[in-house]
């Protein structure tokens, strides 16, 4: 069975489409691209974005035209979003969110193959031994909360992801140690609203702190600064670099009134602080963030706010979106700023995290710094640090492997250098995870 699969959007999007390549084991699948002649194409899709809606309907387009036999199966945010299009774009079976864990049944059936109980998962939450050939076995995404209360007047994912659920934490440990026992070396926890995460008795934190008593690299995705509390920052700096000494935390305005408007539920003092005790408390930490240029009644002066906001927090990297209204949204029915001052302001506040990111980076020549190997392309090895700094290296390494690295240069958002030498890492010891 020759199988085609297309992701879009965020970390939980990818970890879900990994899983359903391991849960269609009864096919034999052979992941092909998308334009290689597919009898199965899967499409799991995003709607956070107008950008992302367009991304959605063009690929299924361009399967329907790469795979005229084959049976295209759509599912994610847009599947939920808009079902009845996607079927005239060219899909045989929608799958909303909602219906997700029905996918690998819906899918095997079509083929002529029952259900299977061993190959089907109770929920969502879709968990070791269902691992399947996307990814590099390096870094593995393991998903443990989906949903979100919050209801962000712009945002529109609670419609389409609905209430926040948990998955328990043994499970997740569980899946975890198969992980770690397969070669895995760092494990991304994931989720829509990952620090709201319930599944253990002391939440984010305590989860935290049982993988690394398994051995674990931990490197946690995208959390919302009211749900990053000191419990987290002290289970981070107890156990970095193993933990890994970076967060990325959505700001979306610096400015207060907006932040209220937008349903966002904290203050910029809240954000400045909680940033400076994890400067102060966690060596090497590096800062992340995401801002939304223009949002509904942004003034000029909130702009700027913004921008001095930014400089004021040294963030190593800010990814800017531009406002664009979701339907059903609060933020919809406000006032809209021009989409020209919106484009202009993006452009203001991506030049400036070009030069943030510039200035951190470039100090950085000549240093050593630790760097977990990812992957070749190229002829050359690629991994990250554990604050998460892209690195192109040089020098003989191997997948797997962390090495100590001298960088040398800096291209864009990426550091260059040369292998030093293999970091001496302690074996695993299995401690007890609570």
């Amino acid at each position: 069975m020759r199988l085609a699969v297309k992701t879009l959007g965020c970390k939980v999007n990818q970890v879900e489409s990994d899983a359903l390549v391991g849960l269609l084991r009864p096919l034999n699948p052979q992941v092909v691209p998308l334009e290689a002649g597919a009898d199965l194409v899967v499409i799991n899709t995003c709607a956070v974005t107008t950008s992302a809606e367009a991304d959605a309907r063009k690929e299924v387009r361009r399967a329907r035209r790469a795979n005229p036999q084959a049976f295209i199966v759509v599912t994610g945010c847009y599947a939920e979003l808009a079902p009845e299009q996607l079927a005239e774009l060219g899909a045989d079976a929608v799958i909303p969110n909602r219906r997700k864990a029905e996918l690998p049944g819906v899918i095997l059936q079509h083929f002529g193959l029952p259900p299977d109980p061993l190959t089907t998962p109770p929920n969502e939450f879709w968990g070791a031994g269902e691992r399947g050939l996307l990814n590099n076995y390096v870094r593995a995404f393991v998903k443990v909360q989906d949903g979100c209360n919050a209801g962000c007047a712009y945002c529109i994912i609670p419609r389409l992801r609905g209430r926040e659920r948990h998955r328990e934490h043994q499970s997740a440990l569980q899946e975890a140690e198969a992980l770690l026992a397969s070669g895995v070396q760092e494990i991304v926890l994931t989720g829509v609203r990952l620090g709201s995460y319930r599944g253990h008795p002391q939440g984010i934190a305590g989860l935290v702190e049982a993988l690394a008593r398994l051995g674990a690299k931990v490197r946690l995705s995208s959390i919302e600064p009211e749900d990053t509390g000191e419990a987290l920052l002290q289970a981070i700096r107890r156990f970095a670099p193993q933990v890994r000494p970076h967060l990325h935390l959505s700001l979306q305005t610096g400015a207060d009134r907006l932040l209220a408007l937008m349903g966002r539920r904290y203050t910029k003092a809240y954000y400045r602080d909680l940033v400076e005790r994890a400067y102060d408390l966690i060596p090497g930490f590096a800062l992340t963030t995401d801002v939304i240029a223009g949002l509904p009644t942004e003034t000029e002066a909130e702009h700027q706010e913004t921008l001095a906001f930014l400089e004021a927090l040294r963030p190593s990297r800010v990814h800017v979106f531009t406002y664009t209204p979701r339907p059903k949204t609060r933020a919809a029915s406000l006032p809209q700023v021009p989409i020209e001052v919106r484009k202009r302001r993006n452009h203001e506040l991506a030049a400036l995290a070009r030069r943030l990111a510039e200035e951190r980076m470039h100090p950085m020549q000549g240093q050593r710094v630790e760097v977990l190997v990812e992957s070749f392309r190229g002829g050359l090895a690629y991994g990250h640090t554990p604050d998460y700094y892209e690195v192109e290296l040089s020098g003989a390494a191997r997948v797997g492997q962390t090495v100590w690295v001298r960088v040398e240069g800096v291209e864009g958002y990426t550091l260059k250098g040369r292998v030093e030498a293999v970091k001496e890492e302690p074996a695993r010891l299995l401690l007890p995870v609570g």
